[in-house]
């Protein structure tokens, strides 16, 4: 099967840092640690009264904002920023001169995206600097790209059928060398549902591994579904240790909460394998579970624990921990392949489709046999909703 290719960017976006501080030699020290960047703009705003206005005119990609300004309080100012719909995703980092749970918290509560006590280390200024602005940048050019999508009903099958392949062309090629390495394979329904899905290295041993599901079909599932891969593919979920499945799962439930996202929720499988350590944890938000066949033929499903991601701000999500042997394969995917209709109207089951991967799984072409049996239960070769399969293989 041929594989995909990056699709380029057709947005360059400069970097552009704001700073809004009342003190000319912050903005002087700031300055100086980002002199270096190449196709960075630095803009300060000394007056806090006018920085939502210059904020709307430079559109800047990551805003360093001061807490303590004689002009207006800076927390309010947070809120200000957030009530304009132009500013609401733009990442906003707090600089205060004092280390506060209860000011961070605040922060954070009126919509802050990070917290720096003033100043530290010019390296982990820039560091955070680009770090947002990167995140944020993505996003602007996949919501631009969706929103062009979706544009023309007249055209939305085809619109629909070019954002399968843009969904497509941002997954990750198949890792096909190393102790660890996947293969996979996305069938888009016709009306585009929400899948997605990736896996990345946060260090030479562990393999962050994940498939989401949103809820409903259309450009806006799709939207919503590649949001969250680049969130979490960018490590940009803020103070959350991406190690953690569960501090990841519930970073994601509250940057992606139902209300804001026009009533959408996702489900969600995210695991670590540590390929040195030969473990494997991971945290599922109602997602269907993960199957790991062992070298000898056994399987265990891995289920998800918690709510659906974006359905309950707060609520708490459980990572656990499991030795993986060497031999063993991981498999991931979406209910499409097992929510399936037969000709006699009765619905295929989840329990079905996990009786298939014993037998399956000994075949090489064991992902392509998945969804032939998914063909031959529904007696249709196109789906009613997206199909996402991912296998991963343990030092194989």
């Amino acid at each position: 099967m041929s594989q995909p290719t990056p699709v380029a960017s057709q947005l360059e976006l400069p970097t552009v840092v704001l700073l809004v501080d009342d003190q000319p030699i912050i903005a002087a020290a700031v300055q100086k640690m980002i002199a270096g960047q190449v196709g960075w703009e630095f803009h300060y705003c000394k007056d806090a009264t006018m920085a939502v206005a210059k904020a709307l005119e430079l559109k800047p990609t990551v805003i360093l904002q001061d807490l303590v300004m004689p002009e207006m309080d800076g927390l309010e100012l947070v809120k200000l920023y957030r009530e304009q719909e132009a500013l609401k995703e733009t990442p906003l980092i707090v600089l205060s001169s004092k280390e506060e749970a209860e000011t961070k918290a605040k922060a954070f509560a009126l919509g802050a995206n990070d917290y720096l006590v003033k100043l530290p280390d010019p390296v982990e200024v820039v560091a955070r600097l680009r770090h947002h602005s990167e995140g944020y940048k993505a996003l602007r050019e996949r919501n631009a790209a969706f929103a062009a999508l979706a544009a023309s009903e007249k055209h939305l099958q085809e619109e629909n059928r070019r954002a399968a392949d843009y969904v497509r062309s941002l997954l990750p090629p198949p890792m096909t060398e190393g102790l660890a390495t996947t293969d996979w394979r996305f069938v888009p329904s016709e009306s585009l549902g929400g899948d997605a899905f990736g896996y990345h290295w946060l260090d030479q041993s562990r393999l962050a591994v994940y498939l989401l599901d949103v809820c409903g079909h259309g450009v806006g599932p799709a939207l919503l579904g590649v949001s969250a891969m680049n969130v979490i593919h960018s490590n940009a979920i803020p103070n959350r240790d991406m190690g953690d499945p569960a501090a990841v799962l519930e970073g994601l439930n509250e940057l992606f909460p139902m209300d804001r996202h026009n009533d959408m929720f996702f489900t969600l499988w995210y695991g670590i394998l540590n390929v040195d350590a030969g473990t494997l944890v991971w945290s599922g938000g109602a997602h269907p579970p993960a199957l790991l066949v062992g070298p000898d033929g056994s399987l265990r499903e891995l289920e998800s624990q918690g709510i659906m991601v974006g359905a309950g701000l707060g609520m708490p999500y459980e990572s656990t921990e499991v030795q993986i042997a060497p031999g063993s394969r991981l498999f991931l995917y979406s209910d499409g392949i097992f929510e399936l209709q037969k000709p006699d109207g009765q619905m295929a089951t989840l329990p079905e489709f996990v009786g298939t991967i014993p037998e399956t799984h000994r075949h090489d072409d064991r992902l392509d046999r998945m969804l032939k049996h998914a063909r031959e239960v529904q007696k249709s070769d196109s789906f009613k909703d997206d199909v996402s399969l991912l296998e991963v293989r343990y030092k194989l």
